[in-house]
C-alpha cells in the first residue's frame, strides 16, 4: 500500500545512492576512460582530454542536482510543497540539466554518441522546466488564496 513517508524515504535513499555513484564515478574516471578508449587511450589525447573535461563538469552538475533534489525532498517531507524555494530548486535543476546537455553536445564532436546523451539531458531539463512552471503557477494560486482568506 502507498505510504507518503515510505515513498519519500525511498526517494531520499535513491538520491544518496545516486550521489555516491557519481562520486565513485569521478574517482574512478581515469580507469573508466582507459577501459572505454581501449588501444586509443595512449594515442588519442584530444578525445581523452575532452572526455575528462566533459565528464568532470557533468559530475559536478550531477552532485549539485543531487543536493537540490535532497533540499526539495526534505521540504516535501516537512509539508512545505507550494513554496518559492521549491520553485527555485526546480529552476536550478533544469539549468543544471541544460548545462549537462551543453557539455555533452560539445563532447559530441569528439564522441558521436554524446549527441544522444545531450538530447536526453535536454529533454529531462525541459520536463523539469515545465514542472517548475506548473509548480510556480500553483504557488501563485496558493498565495492568492491565502490573501483572499
Amino acid at each position: 500500500m502507498y505510504d507518503k513517508y515510505k515513498s519519500s524515504i525511498v526517494s531520499i535513499i535513491a538520491t544518496f545512492i545516486f550521489a555516491a555513484l557519481v562520486i565513485a564515478g569521478c574517482v574512478l574516471l581515469p580507469f573508466l576512460i582507459k577501459i572505454y578508449m581501449g588501444d586509443a587511450y595512449l594515442t588519442d589525447i584530444g578525445r581523452k582530454i575532452a572526455l575528462y573535461i566533459c565528464l568532470y563538469i557533468c559530475g559536478a552538475f550531477s552532485l549539485l542536482i543531487s543536493y537540490l533534489l535532497l533540499r526539495l525532498l526534505f521540504n516535501i517531507r516537512k509539508n512545505v510543497v507550494f513554496d518559492r524555494a521549491n520553485v527555485k530548486y526546480a529552476r536550478y535543476i533544469s539549468w543544471c540539466c541544460f548545462a549537462v546537455c551543453a557539455a555533452f553536445f560539445a563532447l559530441g564532436f569528439f564522441v558521436t554518441f554524446s549527441f544522444v546523451i545531450s538530447f536526453a539531458a535536454a529533454f529531462i531539463g525541459l520536463i523539469v522546466r515545465v514542472s517548475k512552471n506548473l509548480l510556480n503557477e500553483a504557488v501563485d494560486i496558493k498565495e492568492e488564496n491565502d490573501l483572499t482568506v
